[in-house]
């Protein structure tokens, strides 16, 4: 397959590493955005295969790590497969999980898909369904920076100085003020065990190698958790 060059800049993702960013099972990823069976993707991901695997986009991981929320809390396939549509005719938005519009209208998007769903309308009727869909939002788009109404880099709350910039390192998490990965840093204090001898091999701050450090652990720990885990 030719390579589709217009993917650069906007975040390169296999899906194994797609899921240990959101903190998901690298086969919900790949039923998500390319379907399973007769099971139709959520949406048409950005994904093209490169060396036989499946890509994706910035983009694609922010929505991603929305749909992992939502399923995390029960929202089922349909209702999330139905707000998507709703916020598309309503906002006439292409990527609506990703726009700004549902980090303020989601609650409500998600309300009106569950009375249309069947499957978990109670939570709308019997539970303050706004305020627990905000909760849910809220925590699926922390960190987000946006150009205009488009989400253009995330800031992870685990870490105070690690960016996820799709226009650096093809998305790779860094260390913002550096420009140096997160990963390298770690695999380095692995070999060494020694942050003050890594700090001065990159000429940074002992403070930057540990935010690093402790960022990758935490990946790590949050992948170890879902193994074998699936929330379809």
């Amino acid at each position: 397959m030719a390579l589709d060059g217009s993917i650069f800049g906007e975040g390169i993702y296999k899906p194994r590493e797609a899921a240990r960013l959101i903190g998901a099972n690298p086969q919900d990823i790949i039923r998500w955005t390319r379907g399973s069976g007769v099971n139709e993707p959520i949406w048409t991901a950005h994904y093209q295969f490169i060396e036989d695997s499946s890509e994706i986009s910035f983009l694609d991981l922010v929505e991603l790590r929305v749909v992992r929320a939502l399923r995390s809390n029960g929202i089922s396939l349909q209702a999330i497969r139905y707000a998507i549509n709703f916020a598309k005719e309503k906002f006439s938005i292409e990527r609506p999980l990703s726009a700004l519009t549902f980090k303020t209208d989601g609650p409500e998007i998600l309300v009106d898909a569950l009375e249309n769903d069947g499957d978990l309308v109670s939570l709308s009727r019997k539970r303050p369904g706004q305020k627990v869909f905000k909760k849910i939002i809220d925590q699926s788009v922390s960190g987000l920076e946006y150009d205009g109404k488009t989400p253009s880099r995330w800031r992870p709350e685990t870490a105070k100085h690690v960016v996820i910039d799709p226009s650096r390192a093809f998305g790779s998490p860094l260390i913002d003020e550096a420009g140096v990965s997160t990963q390298i840093l770690y695999r380095e204090w692995d070999r060494h065990r020694d942050f003050k001898y890594i700090g001065r091999i990159y000429d940074l701050d002992v403070s930057l190698v540990r935010d690093a450090v402790q960022y990758e652990q935490r990946l790590t720990e949050a992948e170890s958790a879902v193994v074998g885990q699936s929330i379809i």
